[in-house]
């Protein structure tokens, strides 16, 4: 793949990392320890406003209880799969459109 075709990929990739990161944490990491599928997905949509608005870090609970959280990592794991994907996707794209063709 040309260098000029890798820069949209990895443009989206970049924009999308930082909301899907936060989602990623707030189905990992829930604030609830009660497994509530339904609270887990408001968490994780929660978390994916948040976290982009805070540089990736959560906000702490007001009171300062808690433990304070890193979302850098959920982030890169975001933003790698989402490149993947995209690049896995161009590739299929190119190679069928190579065997229309043909």
């Amino acid at each position: 793949m040309r260098t000029k075709r890798l820069w949209r990929p990895i443009a989206l990739s970049l924009a999308a990392a930082g909301p899907a990161g936060g989602f990623l944490f707030g189905l990992l990491h829930a604030g609830d320890p009660d497994p509530n599928p339904v609270g887990r997905l408001v968490y994780a949509f929660i978390m994916a406003a948040t976290t982009p608005l805070n540089a990736g870090f959560p906000p702490n609970p007001g009171a300062g209880a808690g433990q304070s959280f890193n979302v850098w990592p959920h982030i890169i794991v975001a933003f790698l799969l989402i490149l993947g994907w995209l690049l896995y996707r161009d590739w299929r794209m190119s190679k069928t459109k190579g065997q229309v063709l043909k």
